[in-house]
Order: C-alpha cells, then sequence, then structure tokens
C-alpha cells in the first residue's frame, strides 16, 4: 500500500503546485492589466475602468474588465464597452481569445459616436510557444454587425472575417484575409440604379513582407512588400478585382502596380452622380472616357486599369492622381 500513499502524495502535491500556480498567474494578470491603464494615463490617453477580475480556476484565466474606455483626446478618437474579455487556458497561454460585448460607441473626432451591434464578435491571437513568443495568426469573427451614426447613417454586414497568419514558406510574411457578406449600405445610397442595398461580396487575400517578426519585443517592424494575390468586390452590377505588388523604392515611396478589372462600368457615371461625387453634368463625359477605355480592352463589357505607381507619382490608366504615398 506504500505505493498508493506515494501516489495521493504525488497527486495532491502537483494540485497544489498547479492551484498556486493558478493563482500566482491570476494575480500576475489582473495587476499587468491595472499597470497597463495607469500606463495609458501617464502618456496622456484617457484609461478608464469600472473592475479587472480573474476567474476560471483552475483551467483557465479568464480576465474581465467592466466598463471600458480608451480615448486619445488629441486626435478624438474614443472607445467604450460595458465589459471586455480576454480568455485563456493556463497550460496554453499563448493562444489567447477575446470576447467582446453585444454594444460597443466609437466616438470619431468629428464628434459623431458610432455604435456597433453584434450578435457576436470575437477575436484570438496566437503565437508560436518559442521565448519570443513571435505572431502565429490573429482572427477576428462578427456576425449580424451594424455601425449607427448619431449624424444618422447605418451600415449593416451580416458576417466579417479578418484574419493573418504567419506564412510557413516567407520568412517575416503575414498572409492576409477578409471576407464580408451582404454589406448593407446607408439609406442614402440603397436606391441607386443598378447598384441596389447591398455589396454582395467582398474577399481580400494578400501578403506582407515585414523587417522582422512581431513579437514580445512589441518593436514595430518595417513594411517592405505587399502582394494583392486576389481583391474582388460587388455592389449589383458593378464587379471589381484588383491584383498587383507595391515596394518601397529607394526614398521610401510605394512603387509598383496593381491591375485593376472593372464590370458594370456602363453604370457608374449615374452611380457617381447619385453618390454625390460628380456633378450632373459631367455624367456624359465620363460615360464617353469610359467607353474609350472599354474599346482598348480584349472584353469590352471589361475595363482594364493599370494603377501604376512609380517615380513618386501615381497614375490610374492616363489618368494622373497625384504623389506616391509613403511606404509605412
Amino acid at each position: 500500500m506504500r505505493w498508493v500513499r506515494f501516489l495521493l502524495w504525488l497527486v495532491l502535491g502537483f494540485l497544489l503546485v498547479w492551484g498556486a500556480y493558478w493563482f500566482v498567474g491570476a494575480r500576475a494578470l489582473e495587476r499587468g492589466t491595472q499597470a497597463w491603464f495607469a500606463d495609458q494615463t501617464a502618456a496622456g490617453l484617457v484609461a478608464e475602468n469600472n473592475g479587472i477580475s480573474v476567474v476560471g480556476f483552475a483551467n483557465r484565466f479568464d480576465l474581465t474588465i467592466t466598463d471600458a474606455h480608451i480615448a486619445d483626446p488629441v486626435s478624438g478618437w474614443g472607445w467604450k464597452a460595458p465589459f471586455v474579455q480576454i480568455f485563456t487556458m493556463t497550460w496554453k497561454p499563448w493562444h489567447v481569445i477575446a470576447a467582446l460585448p453585444p454594444t460597443q460607441v466609437i466616438h470619431a473626432p468629428d464628434g459623431q459616436d458610432v455604435t456597433l451591434n453584434a450578435t457576436r464578435l470575437m477575436a484570438s491571437v496566437v503565437m508560436r510557444p518559442t521565448p519570443a513568443l513571435p505572431l502565429n495568426r490573429v482572427k477576428v469573427e462578427g456576425e449580424d454587425l451594424s455601425l449607427s451614426s448619431s449624424n444618422g447613417w447605418r451600415i449593416e454586414m451580416d458576417k466579417m472575417v479578418l484574419a493573418a497568419f504567419a506564412a510557413d514558406t516567407q520568412a517575416n510574411t503575414l498572409r492576409l484575409g477578409a471576407d464580408v457578406g451582404a454589406l448593407t449600405v446607408p439609406q442614402a445610397y440603397a436606391n441607386i440604379p443598378d447598384l441596389g442595398p447591398a455589396l454582395t461580396a467582398l474577399h481580400l487575400d494578400a501578403s506582407a513582407t515585414l523587417s522582422q517578426p512581431i513579437d514580445r519585443s512589441l518593436r514595430e517592424p518595417h513594411l517592405l512588400g505587399v502582394t494583392l494575390t486576389q481583391f474582388h468586390i460587388s455592389w449589383g452590377v458593378v464587379k471589381l478585382t484588383a491584383s498587383g505588388e507595391i515596394t518601397p523604392d529607394a526614398h521610401g515611396l510605394a512603387s509598383g502596380q496593381i491591375d485593376l478589372q472593372l464590370k458594370g462600368w456602363q453604370s457608374l457615371p449615374a452611380a457617381a452622380v447619385a453618390l454625390g461625387l460628380v456633378p450632373p453634368t459631367n455624367e456624359e463625359s465620363i460615360l464617353r472616357g469610359l467607353e474609350f477605355l472599354a474599346k482598348a480592352s480584349p472584353d469590352p463589357e471589361v475595363i482594364l486599369l493599370p494603377l501604376k505607381l512609380a517615380d513618386g507619382q501615381m497614375t490610374l490608366g492616363f489618368i494622373p492622381l497625384g504623389p506616391a504615398p509613403v511606404f509605412p
């Protein structure tokens, strides 16, 4: 029976050590969160909460921040939420899940408040379990989302998925993806001929090459290049796809080319007028210009437009757009 007593003592010892680990870790997490809020306040931001707690003994750390309020008095941006919850397993702390409340409020610099509602809005961050904790993947998912402004406009999405993950075959490269389904436009734009009340699809597949990995050092990497594998958006009869690559030139300005393919272009002049982008007197001249571009395309129903960035300038087809942006 000695081995039974030994086994019982061994199990009891393990439980005591595991329990102590949880309490120490929970206290450290709570203090670290309080310190983060204090650091933001010291940096000149508004960083407030009405309580920080950690539960989940003994297999999880479940952090809850009540009545979170973050704002930047200089830029005018702000954010409020009744709570934020962050979960991680005690045996897998490099995998973090965040749950956001059904209602949040974003304060914009122009004074308007935008209320974000969602039946489900979650994010997850996974690091590689090495000492530097380099980023492995990030994912944000939402369902039945809506943005309602105090200025009167409203946008709805039935789903949203945003993701970034480290590429296995390319060092310091993140694969980027986005999918948004049935994005309902503000009511003022819902009755534009040939477009309709919703963007039926928005898809992005791209990659970004960085100067160094994103890890626990929190050093901000430089962007060395962006490859747009596929971008697709559909709004009624209008469908836009794009692909290409942009890198910094010797002066740090964006350089490269994005190839655009536009279908349903015949409806764009009237849509531009309805959106208030151009005066009605310009509608006919814009249509003639698009017809000219269509004739140069192998398929007259699809306009091919290269967005070129070279020598510090941007052009769309033969249309100059101005200086090229500085690469971040």
